[in-house]
């Protein structure tokens, strides 16, 4: 009988196949940090210094985490993406209602479609950021590099859950265009991922607080910020964490289950 684990090993085998024959991908992976965090100093020089920024974040290497944020950004907005385009890709294709009358529950391959690039994304970025920490803070950068990567991968977790949810909501409304594209930049938008949380509005902080996102750049801020940060510190975004895998994971199952009873039943795709 077919498992979650043949459906991940498919889907990270054709990951990898795109990968392969795409790579200019791979390059401008390892380009892009290097030059939204290039934009980001040029762009915050015309109102105040580096230093300054460093200061209102509270870190101790500003350069350190803008790459970390840069990691984040890009492999949030790409999970995100990659399981809303799996849904809308398969239906131009005419493979939704195969995949829909497949032995595996929808949601598992949902979500099984997006752990791949949970785990690619996140490494590539990683690893091309990676001599810039070493040649920022040595030894230390390096390891703290490898810490940014782990929360990063045990963040995407809950956020794969999140593009499930997002991905149900294109079989439920039968959008032709991918809602992702809204959604996507605002989660950035509301994570604070390049400024504090607290200076957007109270609304879009709440929204703010259910996202996988800012807890993850919370860590990063965290590991930025200290040479070696206090555990207990970091324990609390990775209880949040924990408790937003599990919620989100179990509320996309019910979205799709309740998505597919009702294409099915209007048998429309």
């Amino acid at each position: 009988m077919t498992s979650w684990i043949d459906v991940f090993r498919a889907q990270l085998f054709a990951s990898v196949c795109w990968y392969r024959n795409n790579k200019w991908m791979i390059f401008s992976s390892f380009v892009w940090p290097y030059l939204m965090v290039g934009f980001l100093v040029g762009l915050g020089s015309l109102s105040g210094s580096i230093e300054n920024y460093a200061e209102r974040i509270g870190v101790s290497n500003p350069l350190f985490f803008l790459l970390s944020s840069t990691v984040i950004a890009m492999s949030s907005l790409l999970i995100v993406f990659s399981v809303t385009r799996f849904a809308l890709e398969n239906r131009w294709l005419g493979t939704l209602p195969y995949i829909l009358l497949s032995p595996v529950r929808t949601t598992v391959i949902f979500i099984a479609s997006g752990l791949p690039d949970a785990i690619i994304t996140p490494t590539i970025t990683v690893a091309s950021i990676a001599p810039a920490a070493l040649y920022l803070e040595g030894l230390a950068g390096g390891l703290k590099i490898l810490a940014v990567l782990a929360v990063v991968l045990f963040g995407m977790m809950p956020l794969v859950g999140f593009s499930v949810l997002v991905g149900s909501a294109l079989l439920f409304l039968r959008e032709e265009s991918n809602i992702a594209d809204v959604i996507a930049p605002l989660v950035l938008l509301v994570s604070g991922i390049y400024y504090p949380l607290e200076i957007l509005p109270e609304v879009l902080q709440l929204i703010g607080l259910a996202l996988p996102t800012t807890y993850v750049v919370e860590a990063a801020k965290l590991i930025s910020a200290y040479l070696t940060p206090e555990t207990r510190l970091l324990l609390t975004p990775v209880y949040v964490l924990t408790a937003l895998t599990f919620g989100y994971n179990l509320i996309a199952s019910l979205a799709i289950d309740k998505a597919e009873r009702a294409v099915k039943r209007k048998g429309v795709l």
